[in-house]
């Protein structure tokens, strides 16, 4: 009851969010995305896993987990790796291999459409059918079922960055300035771009500093290992890639990559990572920059079944 009553709220957050995107005068909403904390929701089925089950090898059950696409990535059937853990296989009459799974469906992603209303994203399932207990038990046995929910998930980041013609003027605020914080805006997902400031940095240059943050609640791995955890090196991966449509710009910290792409690896659930974007030709504008981040994250949820014995 608990986990459904979590799962409506955090369901409820989400949609209340996001209707709160239009501008409120009709002319739909004034910010790219919906944004939020959540990529894939994942619960599982009301009694997949049972509360409860016998001993013998006489009642089968299944454990069936609902993916929820939250966020505004769309996500393949094949990039989606759900593992159940928390029991022997051999126990309940299974193998290492078949608790391990992909669920039935492509997840699509939310979005809002042009006019502010909010397309939800789809749901999918994954099923581990008939498990069964063969053995016999001393006494009722309590067992907790974890499911661990692998899946590849992307966020793209906007900011406007200013461009002027003459970028050392301070003074002049009319279109827009240069040397600020700036608003910062994330697709949902649970890894985002939390802070933006751009500086001139000469008469022909800006520098721009943003902060890559872990929002959600679960665990980040180098984009396509699946999740593995038996390397250190995979783990709070995030590759990020930088495109303002200008040339001259260039990154550092970034590795494995080039001037405007790469990984960079999480401290404390955040890094920090600075460009440089050289101008040629200006006149005083503003420019969308386009932050995307890519990485494997994993969640968990859990549940206990007790495994009741029969007796003689």
């Amino acid at each position: 009851m608990i986990r459904k009553i979590i799962t409506f709220l955090a369901i409820s957050l989400f949609l209340f969010t996001s209707c709160s995107t239009d501008n409120g005068d009709g002319g739909g909403p004034t910010t790219p995305f919906i944004g939020g904390s959540t990529g894939l929701l994942s619960t599982f089925v009301e009694q997949a896993p049972p509360d409860e089950v016998f001993d013998g090898g006489d009642f089968p059950f299944d454990v069936e987990v609902n993916l929820n696409n939250l966020g505004e990535t769309f996500v393949a059937k094949e990039d989606v790796r759900v593992k159940i853990s928390g029991i022997n296989p051999a126990d309940f009459g299974k193998t290492a291999a078949d608790l391990i799974g992909n669920p039935e469906d492509d997840l699509e992603p939310t979005y809002q459409d042009p006019d502010g209303g909010i397309i939800e994203g789809t749901e999918t399932y994954a099923l581990f059918s008939d498990l069964n207990h063969g053995g016999e038990l001393s006494g009722n046995t309590q067992f907790t079922i974890r499911a661990d929910v692998c899946y590849q998930y992307e966020t793209i980041a906007n900011a406007l960055i200013c461009i002027k013609e003459d970028l050392l003027d301070q003074s002049d605020t009319s279109v827009c300035v240069v040397s600020e914080d700036k608003t910062v805006y994330n697709s949902g997902a649970p890894v985002a771009v939390t802070a933006f400031r751009e500086q001139a940095s000469g008469a022909d240059k800006v520098a721009f500093i943003f902060t890559v943050s872990e929002t959600g609640s679960g665990e980040i791995f180098k984009l396509g290992v699946d999740c593995d955890d038996s390397l250190r090196s995979n783990e709070n991966k995030v590759h990020v890639s930088v495109n303002s449509g200008i040339t001259g710009l260039a990154c550092s910290g970034l590795r494995d990559g080039d001037d405007t792409s790469g990984y960079i690896t999480l401290h404390s659930g955040s890094r920090t990572v600075r460009c440089t974007q050289q101008l040629t030709d200006r006149t005083d504008y503003e420019k969308v920059l386009e932050i995307t981040l890519g990485y494997d994250y994993n969640e968990f949820i859990d549940a206990d079944l007790l495994v009741k014995h029969t007796g003689d």
